[in-house]
């Protein structure tokens, strides 16, 4: 069995009401609805990340046509919009929550993350800052990832024992440290799919982004290869520019050539 993750970030209610810089991103409410509608057709149920890493090591089953989905940053739309939709379809998710933007503009408050975990979801961290972890110090890493495991696991309640890494970014030192502050997990944006024998802090993931495809999404979920050679080529050629050109001035080149993308 191959399961895929398909990760998320900022929903909006309305093509209309995307922020200026944000819409790379942003799928509307409309979007994420069509694409759940068409999954639960299909057949499609869904698990947290904890159970699909009990599946990994042996315990318990999944069902037989399965989709993970991940919301990565901790958006308030992860709750307003997202988590009513997931519920309406009879599905289920692992949000990665942001420490430090707990509570700003846009970001999901500690009563909101609770309101999830009461509404079946799991929480997992996505770092303390969302700064890349390939570039830190041990002490930094440390802080970033034990830090922000402590800081959500007091406010919440609940065990954290997913991580998801900020820009995707990471190696072997990043997925060593992610282990020994406690993690059974982590995610990362590397595409293709899970199976028992994956590394499980190394686990692939789909980012969905605009321009949104639903064919495309819904292919690459049924496990169509020739859309995860396309899906993958973008994002090695992504990375690429990331590391050449820093993030600051990928996102500025962006925006350039792609302005509504």
């Amino acid at each position: 069995m191959r399961i895929v993750a398909l990760t998320f970030h900022d929903l909006i209610a309305s093509a209309q009401t995307a922020s200026p810089g944000d819409e790379f991103y942003n799928l509307t409410a409309e979007e994420m609805e069509t694409l759940l509608s068409q999954l639960r057709k299909g057949g499609y149920k869904t698990v947290h990340s904890k159970a699909f890493r009990a599946w990994q090591q042996g315990e318990g089953s999944l069902p037989e046509r399965t989709v993970v989905f991940t919301f990565d940053d901790g958006y308030t739309s992860h709750l307003d919009i997202a988590a009513s939709l997931l519920k309406r379809h009879r599905f289920t998710g692992t949000f990665f929550i942001t420490t430090d933007f707990v509570g700003q503009p846009g970001y999901l408050t500690w009563d909101q993350i609770r309101q999830l975990v009461f509404l079946g979801m799991e929480i997992g961290s996505h770092g303390k800052t969302h700064t890349l972890l390939t570039k830190l110090s041990r002490e930094a890493l440390h802080e970033e990832l034990a830090g922000s495991k402590q800081l959500l696991e007091a406010q919440v309640g609940v065990p954290v024992e997913a991580f998801a890494a900020p820009g995707g970014f990471w190696n072997g030192q990043v997925a060593r440290a992610v282990q020994a502050a406690g993690y059974q997990a982590m995610w990362v944006s590397d595409i293709g799919t899970n199976g028992r024998d994956t590394n499980p802090y190394a686990l692939r993931r789909v980012v969905v982004r605009r321009p949104f495809s639903l064919e495309r999404v819904v292919s690459m979920v049924e496990g169509w290869q020739p859309a995860f050679w396309w899906a993958a080529s973008q994002q090695r050629l992504i990375k690429l520019l990331k590391r050449v050109l820093g993030v600051y001035w990928y996102e500025r080149l962006k925006r350039r050539l792609v302005p509504n993308a």
